[in-house]
Formats: C-alpha cells, structure tokens, sequence
C-alpha cells in the first residue's frame, strides 16, 4: 500500500495503473476497511476456520463505501 498526498499525485506515480484506479481511496475509508472483523483476524490462530464466514463483513463494508466492481472481487 502506498500513501499519496493527492489523487493527483497518485495518477503522476510512475507505478500507477490505471485500471486500478477503483483502488485509490481516502486515507479514512482504508481505515474503515481495514477495522473490520475480517481484516482485525488475519493474523488469528484460527483464522482459516472462520475467515469465510467473515468475509461477508468485508463485503458488507466494501459495498457501504460503494466498492463493488471486480476490482474488490465483488462481481
């Protein structure tokens, strides 16, 4: 993950992509992602026991932000 300080920025990259663009989000709406359940568990003992039946969390949190194209795997 890479941190810019502007969109402007990020598209003046020499590694941008732009068909990642859908990617390039607010500082805070990376934090709203990452404070979910799913991502908080990652690095849980017992996370491949549960980690599918928290991803509907993630989607869940995804969709609120309105990310929902293939990008985020939510076709």
């Amino acid at each position: 993950m890479n941190l810019f300080r502007s969109e402007e920025h990020v598209r003046r990259w020499s590694g941008y992509d732009p068909s990642a663009a859908e990617g390039t989000l607010p500082l805070h709406e990376w934090a709203y992602i990452f404070g979910v359940e799913f991502c908080r568990r990652k690095l849980a003992p017992d996370f491949f026991l549960h980690g599918l039946g928290l991803r509907q969390g993630l989607f869940r949190a995804l969709s609120e932000l309105g990310k929902s194209g293939p990008f985020w795997g939510i076709s």
